[in-house]
């Protein structure tokens, strides 16, 4: 996924919104996503969500970059509840943070463009976050 990234952001995708491309083991991003469920590879669903959630902001996909953000955090929590493999809590701190600042600009950029009070409180919650992150640190 991390490959496939810095090819899109290189200039080498069609479709430059989508992790998809020749870095991408099997035919389609969703076809990859579909077979590390299957396999249960949680490592690879976080990687592929949380790249896909960067190339999307990045070229102004916000819809596609809250649903990937959405899907990262549901696995995370799934997993916590379950008592299986490792949490975002678990993870260092910087990609904590990153994620954090990721959910805040998204929520954010989406409040700007559908004018929805929930984006805006979303947006305001993570960047609190951000900020007590930032203390902490």
């Amino acid at each position: 996924p991390l490959e496939q990234a810095i090819l899109i952001l290189m200039g080498h995708a069609n479709r430059p919104i989508l992790l998809d491309g020749d870095a991408i083991p099997d035919e389609s991003l969703e076809r990859c996503i579909s077979n590390a469920k299957l396999a249960s590879t949680n490592w690879l669903l976080f990687t592929l969500y949380y790249f896909q959630m960067i190339v999307a902001y990045l070229f102004d996909d916000i819809e596609l970059a809250i649903k990937m953000g959405e899907k990262y955090i549901d696995l995370d929590e799934s997993l916590h509840r379950s008592g299986k493999g490792f949490v975002l809590r678990s993870f260092s701190f910087v990609l904590r943070s990153e994620l954090t600042f990721l959910c805040c600009l998204t929520s954010l950029a989406h409040a700007r463009k559908t004018k929805e009070g929930l984006w805006e409180k979303r947006g305001r919650e993570s960047m609190e976050r951000v900020k007590k992150l930032a203390k902490d640190y």
